[in-house]
C-alpha cells in the first residue's frame, strides 16, 4: 500500500497514513494531487483491514491550499475544483476512523481536508484559514462544512476576511480537537486511535454515517436510518462479543 507520488499511502497494521507529498510547495494542491488522492481513496475504500486513517502533510506544513502557480497558469479550472471536493467527500464517508495530523499551515483546501476528517490534532505552530476570497475565489465546500463546526458568525468572519487563526483560537472555537507539542503529536494520535479501536467498528461506522448526514436530512429520515443501523448493530458480532464481555465482568464481581 506504499505510494511515492504527490500522495503517499503507508500502512502499519490496521492503520494507514495518507500523506500529502509536495513538501517543496507546502503540499499545495494541483491536478496530480487530486488524481493521486482519488487513487489512494480507491485503495482505502477497498481495504477491509484498515480501521483508521491518518491524514498528514510531508515536511513542515499540512497543506497551503490550492497551488497558486498552477492556478495562475490556468491549469486548474472548474473540473479540478469538482474533483478535489469529491475527494474530500470520499474522505468524509470512509468507514475507517479518520484523524487529521496538522502542523504548519492548514489553509484553503488544506483546512477543508481537515474538516472532512473525524478528528483533528494540531501542533501549537499550526495556522488555519480560508483565504480564497483574496484570490477572487469561493472557498469550496468550506462554505458548507465550516459553519457546521464553528457557527455561522465565525465562519462568515473567516471566509469573508481570509484571516488566519492560531491553534489556540482554533481549539477554543472547536475547529480542532486537541493541540499538543510537536514531539507528542504522533504519540497522541496513536494513543487516540488505540483507544477508539477498543470499541465496535460496526457501531462506530454507523455512528459516523448518522452524524455526517445529520445536517443533510430531516428528523424523520434520520430517525428511520438510525433504527435501521441500530438493528444491524444489535445483530453484529461486535455487539455479541461486547455483551459476552459484560456478562463475564459481572460474573467476576
Amino acid at each position: 500500500m506504499t505510494r511515492n507520488t504527490t500522495v503517499s499511502l503507508q500502512k502499519t497494521g490496521r492503520v494507514a497514513e495518507l500523506i500529502l507529498n509536495r513538501p517543496e510547495v507546502l503540499n499545495a494542491e494541483n491536478w496530480s494531487m487530486a488524481h493521486d488522492l482519488h487513487g489512494a481513496l480507491d485503495e482505502l475504500e477497498n481495504a477491509a483491514d484498515i480501521s483508521a486513517v491518518i491524514l498528514s502533510g510531508a515536511g513542515r506544513s499540512f497543506s497551503s491550499g490550492v497551488d497558486l502557480g498552477a492556478l495562475s497558469r490556468g491549469e486548474l479550472k472548474i473540473d479540478w475544483f469538482r474533483s478535489f471536493d469529491q475527494a474530500m467527500r470520499r474522505i468524509e464517508q470512509l468507514d475507517a476512523l479518520t484523524v487529521a495530523k496538522i502542523r504548519g499551515y492548514a489553509i484553503g483546501g488544506g483546512l477543508q481536508l481537515t474538516l472532512a476528517c473525524d478528528l483533528r490534532v494540531a501542533t501549537p505552530d499550526a495556522r488555519f484559514g480560508l483565504p480564497a476570497v483574496l484570490e477572487a475565489l469561493i472557498p469550496g465546500m468550506g462554505t458548507y462544512r465550516l459553519p457546521r463546526f464553528i457557527g455561522l458568525g465565525r465562519a462568515r468572519r473567516m471566509a469573508l476576511t481570509g484571516e488566519l487563526i492560531s491553534s489556540e483560537e482554533a481549539l477554543r472555537i472547536g475547529l480542532v480537537d486537541w493541540v499538543v507539542p510537536e514531539e507528542q503529536l504522533t504519540e497522541t494520535i496513536d494513543a487516540l486511535i488505540a483507544r477508539m479501536s477498543t470499541g465496535s467498528a460496526t457501531a462506530r461506522g454507523f455512528t459516523k454515517k448518522l452524524i455526517t448526514s445529520s445536517f443533510e436530512s430531516d428528523y424523520d429520515d434520520a430517525f428511520s436510518k438510525y433504527l435501521e443501523f441500530q438493528e444491524l448493530s444489535l445483530r453484529s458480532d461486535d455487539h455479541t462479543r461486547a455483551m459476552e464481555e459484560y456478562r463475564r465482568r459481572k460474573g467476576s464481581l
